[in-house]
């Protein structure tokens, strides 16, 4: 009898031991993120930002979880903001909070001592990725110089990563957004003083065709980036290029994947407008109009609203 006794307890210390190291792993799958993000993509944020919430409950040690959640949020900002590509201030605080949690685990995985070339290339990925986006933030806060010190340590942290691994290319698309809006910025007057004034070394690198050329890389070749980098290349193209054509051609692409995000018709509209397609830009203001009058999820009244101001634009009724 004791000896049945210990073997069911051995079996059962076994099977636990076993069941605990199923299912608890370090890293979360590229699938769970790439399914994730598809949800953000799609407009779905909350059910995105739940299945990331999710993912930094099962792997606590990776940034994966709470970097994205950040990402989601700054998808979201862009529902109904009036500046486009700026997105809403709405969600700044929980982004800072998530990006501080993302960037304590990479921290942390880097200066792990068993840590692989691998721990070492996901580890400064996600540093460099989460100072841009706080980059990005403070630049929109009109906080200058913690926008050019937090784009520095993106850049660096990129540039190690890139040593490693250049065929790394989902690094290109953060880098190369960095490379082209401080190269926008150190073009002008102002940015010029700002560079005489604080030097050279203590700001981040401008290269406007270098940060193209990243970009462009992401777009083509990245896993997890593509969509993003041409995000950033419809804005660069919007807003500061006038490649109205090749704005439209991104936008119709993404617009057609991704029915369900309101970012893609808007900026879709922006391109044909810039373009004075107006046959263009009635038919797809009509098609959001449409998705208004089915209460589609982001598409609500202010959609709505630009829709019918884009129509007046174009000379439709």
């Amino acid at each position: 009898m004791r000896a049945r006794l210990v073997s069911m307890a051995l079996c059962a210390l076994i099977t636990f031991i076993s069941a605990s190291g199923q299912g608890v792993s370090r890293e979360p799958s590229s699938i769970e993120i790439t399914e994730s993000r598809e949800l953000m993509l799609q407009g779905n944020y909350e059910e995105a930002a739940r299945r990331f919430n999710t993912i930094s409950d099962k792997h606590p040690e990776s940034p994966a979880g709470e970097f994205y959640g950040a990402v989601t949020l700054i998808w979201k900002s862009y529902v109904d903001a009036p500046k486009l590509d700026a997105g809403s201030r709405a969600f700044d605080a929980e982004i800072e909070r998530l990006l501080a949690a993302a960037i304590k685990k990479a921290e942390a995985l880097k200066a792990r001592d068993t840590k692989s070339q691998a721990d070492e290339i996901e580890a400064l990925y996600y540093l460099g990725s989460s100072y841009a986006i706080r980059s990005r933030l403070n630049f929109y806060q009109n906080h200058a110089i913690p926008a050019a010190r937090f784009a520095r340590l993106s850049q660096d942290f990129f540039d190690a990563l890139l040593k490693l691994d250049a065929n790394y290319w989902d690094g290109y698309y953060a880098s190369g957004g960095i490379y082209y809006r401080v190269g926008l910025l150190t073009d002008s007057p102002i940015g010029r003083a700002a560079t005489a004034m604080l030097g050279a070394k203590s700001l981040p690198t401008g290269d406007r065709e270098r940060g193209l050329n990243y970009l462009k890389t992401a777009s083509e070749k990245g896993s997890i980036t593509s969509v993003d980098a041409k995000l950033s290349l419809l804005e660069i193209y919007t807003f500061n290029e006038n490649r109205f054509s090749d704005a439209a051609t991104l936008a119709r692409e993404l617009q057609t994947k991704y029915p369900g995000n309101q970012t893609f018709a808007r900026y879709l509209l922006k391109a044909q407008l810039g373009l004075k397609n107006r046959a263009e830009v009635q038919k797809t203001a009509r098609q959001i109009l449409a998705l208004v009058k089915q209460g589609k999820p982001n598409f609500g009244a202010f959609m709505k609203a630009e829709a019918e101001r884009a129509l007046a634009e174009a000379g439709g009724r």
